[in-house]
């Protein structure tokens, strides 16, 4: 493994922010607004309030004492933010402070819960091009990593999990558990981490991962994706990227979680600033899209940002799942927009106003010579004929004036004055009042759109040559209003989500999902098996691009996987896969070259808006009363159908599907039910027939009543979810079995 390979590229790219990447960024200006409170934080309730405080930079934390807490806060190493207790008075308090730019309620976030090799190219890079991520440093923050497991042997960097509380007595900490230890209590982590980077060891490579060199870094945000732990999470990343004591030099980072909200993408948001802080630093940041489809509008609003990659999550056969969460739509009348190079400029240009909680919007400077003269006044009321005056109009949206004053001969004394509308005006501010201390900085607040005069006035009978420089700047609060868009309203590209087989642990409560679930092995569904799968194509690339002597920035790794992309179904929109299937094969291609995409050769998919499925059809069942252990045959038939189509029943969970006959091709459950799949059917096959047989529960506490179907179908050239056809039946368990 190589050891920070890029750190000078990270430090140069944390000063100029985005910025060099994209060219100018718009001049408009970035207006306040009062959004600073998370609207889910009720502040005239009585009890208090667990939220994270975002501060534009660390020294603005320590406000944060002034307050009587109900509880200790726990403060963020890298990151400028807090984790602690506010009550309501104190969360509009708090909002209220110049340098804070968000209160956000901690909140539970959701995770979005062999094949992937193939269908992207990933097995062509591995084994034909040799690219296997073995440059490259991987992070995966979810439910933690189940250790030992064979498929990471000698790869697993570190294993972390947060523990004791952050609002408790003793200070919480990072502990690394390293690959012996278990953090994981779900299996929902090492499921991910398997797609990012298993080598299959356990299973003779078959179940190997996207990248099988590359180096992991595990981060346990326990069962429940906690808002606060998530934060630290990224926060202990950067700090040990930051720390070049330490071999750990991140490159791309998995989040299979998030919160699926139909709103504006908000940059002030501790999770956003976050992963903008990371981006700046040289890494991607990959999250999953969401769990919420086929509706449009569900995005994750961590993945809504335009430095990150957003996942959809398809079939093997490359069509968008019908959960894969959904974008916005161009017909909607609200801000929409799929161009990343507009709203990362426009992220650029306000997160570097809210370093400092301000953006320059005038500058320039003045010089000129003064004295000799012998007034010595320091009421700062007469305007000496002496003086030098150089006029200044403030902009509309200026709210401070800082100046730096310089002049020679050294040792000498002028002062400074800003007078309002005229030479003899107001004195609103003045530096060097003080006869024995020459001040050399000055600032003030000002209104915009108003005249100022600056008087420079020697205070010594000698000549003063002088410069002063200047800015205005803007105060910025909230989120942007007028410098928009800084959102991505759809997906990056799309990549196999569905019935996705990876590492778990053999103690992992998702280890069962199946019968024919393997040791060390399970199968799982959801964009978050589509994140993984994309972050370790991203590690495919940079470590092609890295082993040829190529050191690209995040953004042209975002870029060079959204080109290569494939619009391949005609059911693709922007708004469901974005600029469509993943080619791991031809980005690899390009980073070997260091022919890296720029923003213009992103094509995303045709939006023709595809067709609805119309399907019909009837289904029936042999009995409607059984005993326990006896078989109902269920046969479903297709009377017609507009589009070639899956087709499957729903049955009871505690019912037996005979798999080894009929028309079965696979069995799935979710919740308290079994989807049958019974295969595809086509328009001209006309009306057809399909069986399956189910066994009765053979136990006297399941004697019940149960409902079986509807049936229902489903096409990949439409983006609507099941169709349901054929009714329900209700047939019943009246006894055990009468067999001896």
């Amino acid at each position: 493994m190589t050891a920070h390979t890029h750190t000078t590229r990270r430090t140069v790219l944390k000063m100029a922010g985005a910025a060099g990447l994209l060219g100018a960024a718009s001049a408009g200006r970035t207006a306040a607004d009062t959004s600073v409170v998370d609207d889910r934080i009720d502040t005239s309730a009585a009890e208090p309030h667990e939220v994270v405080v975002v501060f534009d930079s660390q020294e603005s934390m320590k406000r944060l004492t002034d307050l009587d807490l109900p509880n200790s806060k726990h403060e963020y190493a890298v990151l400028p933010m807090t984790y602690t207790v506010l009550s309501g008075d104190q969360v509009r308090t708090v909002a209220g402070w110049d340098g804070v730019r968000r209160v956000q309620k901690a909140v539970e976030l959701e995770f979005f819960n062999d094949d992937s090799r193939a269908v992207t190219g990933a097995d062509v890079v591995q084994n034909e091009m040799g690219y296997d991520g073995s440059s490259v440093d991987a992070v995966i923050i979810d439910s933690g990593f189940s250790g030992p497991h064979p498929d990471f042997d000698g790869r697993l960097e570190s294993n972390w999990q947060w523990v004791d509380n952050p609002l408790g007595e003793r200070d919480a900490d990072w502990v690394n558990l390293g690959s012996e230890g278990d953090t994981d209590d779900l299996g929902h982590g090492t499921h991910c981490a398997g797609i990012v980077a298993g080598d299959g060891s356990a299973s003779d490579g078959q179940y190997k991962g996207m990248a099988p060199g590359a180096r992991i870094s595990v981060y346990s945000t326990n069962q429940a994706v906690y808002l606060p732990y998530a934060i630290g999470a990224w926060d202990h990343m950067l700090a040990r990227a930051d720390d070049p004591n330490v071999d750990f030099d991140p490159d791309v980072v998995s989040n299979s979680y998030g919160v699926a909200r139909d709103v504006r993408y908000n940059p002030n948001d501790p999770l956003n600033v976050a992963t903008w802080e990371a981006f700046i630093r040289g890494i991607i940041p990959v999250f999953a899209a969401g769990n919420e489809g086929p509706e449009a509008d569900t995005l994750s609003r961590f993945a809504k940002a335009p430095h990150v990659l957003c996942i959809g999550a398809t079939r093997d056969d490359k069509h968008v799942t019908n959960f894969s969460s959904r974008g916005r739509t161009p017909d909607e009348n609200r801000e929409t927009n799929y161009d990343r190079k507009k709203a990362l400029g426009n992220l650029g240009r306000f997160h570097a106003a809210m370093t400092n909680g301000q953006y320059v919007v005038d500058m320039g400077m003045w010089a000129g010579t003064v004295g000799p003269a012998a007034d010595n006044s320091t009421t700062g009321t007469d305007a000496s004929t002496e003086s030098e005056f150089h006029e200044w109009r403030a902009p509309p949206n200026a709210d401070t004036l800082e100046m730096m004053l310089d002049f020679s001969p050294d040792g000498q004394q002028v002062r400074v004055s800003i007078r309002r509308g005229s030479k003899d005006g107001t004195v609103v501010a003045q530096m060097g009042e003080e006869p024995v201390h020459q001040h050399r900085t000055l600032t003030t607040d000002v209104d915009g759109g108003t005249t100022y005069w600056v008087e420079v006035e020697p205070m010594v009978s000698v000549a003063v040559d002088y410069t002063l420089d200047y800015e205005s700047h803007e105060k910025i609060r909230g989120e942007p209003e007028k410098q928009r868009p800084v959102g991505v309203y759809r997906p990056s590209i799309g990549t196999p989500g569905n019935h996705i087989m990876s590492a778990l642990g053999p103690t992992d409560p998702l280890d069962a999902y199946a019968a024919d679930t393997e040791m060390f092995y399970g199968y799982m569904s959801g964009t978050s098996m589509a994140c993984p799968a994309a972050a370790g194509i991203c590690a495919l690339v940079i470590d092609a691009a890295r082993q040829n002597g190529h050191n690209p920035y995040p953004i042209e790794i975002i870029n060079t996987v959204e080109a290569t992309a494939r619009d391949i179904h005609k059911a693709y929109t922007p708004w469901n896969v974005g600029a469509g299937f993943a080619d791991a094969a031809a980005a690899v291609r390009r980073a070997e070259i260091g022919d890296f995409a720029r923003f213009g050769e992103v094509s995303l998919a045709d939006p023709d808006t595809p067709t609805s499925l119309a399907v019909s059809g009837r289904r029936s069942d042999d009995g409607s009363a059984f005993t326990g252990g006896q078989t109902n045959q269920v046969d479903v038939t297709i009377a017609s159908v507009s589009h070639t189509a899956e087709v499957r029943d729903t049955i009871p969970i505690e019912w037996t599907v005979k798999t080894e006959y009929g028309d079965v091709k696979r069995v799935e459950q979710v919740d308290d039910v079994q989807h049958v799949y019974l295969g595809t059917v086509v328009p001209s096959d006309g009306e057809t027939m399909r069986t399956y047989f189910a066994e009765a529960p053979n136990d006297p506490a399941k004697t019940d009543e149960y409902t079986f179907g509807s049936a229902a179908a489903n096409a990949a050239k439409t983006d609507d979810d099941w169709v349901a056809f054929g009714g329900t039946e209700t047939n019943a368990v009246i006894g055990e079995d009468t067999n001896t």
